[in-house]
């Protein structure tokens, strides 16, 4: 029974671990940007980090997105996808985010322009508990393509990419 539970204990604390990072990889990334991250802050405790704990304690969440756009336009000037993988870094000690890797990344990413918006986005697998969410779709990528970049925030039990469009 012990092993149940220090399993059960140490992925909360990697889900914990994983979606603070991730709320801060996405101020990070708003804040390098120029804009401010105010609303990311107020979401994040009204809706976001309840969608990501949920999902990531179930293994469905997917990505994380964050799409830059222009007022009323019906298409990005710029997204960051933060793609999850449940394979972990299979360390128990291993829980980290690279901070210095993402700003490298943020250095060669899109900028949008200083006056748009963001929003947040949660991509899930089929068969993801309901958290009380509604599906929208995503803004249109235009001639823009995506750039890979690696892992971000590792977990023993999950980790966290990064990818940026430009």
């Amino acid at each position: 029974m012990t092993s149940a539970y220090t399993y059960s204990y140490n992925r909360t604390n990697s889900v914990t671990f994983l979606g603070d990072s991730m709320r801060n990889a996405l101020r990070d990334v708003i804040r390098e940007h120029g804009l401010d991250p105010h609303q990311l802050m107020v979401e994040w405790d009204q809706w976001i980090k309840f969608g990501v704990a949920a999902w990531l304690e179930s293994g469905h969440l997917r990505t994380i997105h964050i799409e830059f756009y222009l007022p009323g336009a019906s298409s990005i000037m710029a997204r960051w996808d933060f793609p999850m993988s449940y394979d972990g870094s299979g360390v128990d000690e291993d829980m980290w985010l690279d901070k210095t890797y993402l700003r490298q990344l943020i250095a060669k990413s899109r900028k949008p322009a200083p006056n748009c918006l963001y929003r947040i986005l949660l991509s899930h697998a089929p068969g993801a508990p309901d958290v009380g969410l509604v599906s929208t779709s995503f803004l249109d990528t235009g001639a823009l393509s995506t750039r890979h970049g690696g892992t971000i925030v590792a977990t023993p039990h999950i980790t966290a990419g990064a990818s940026y469009w430009i």
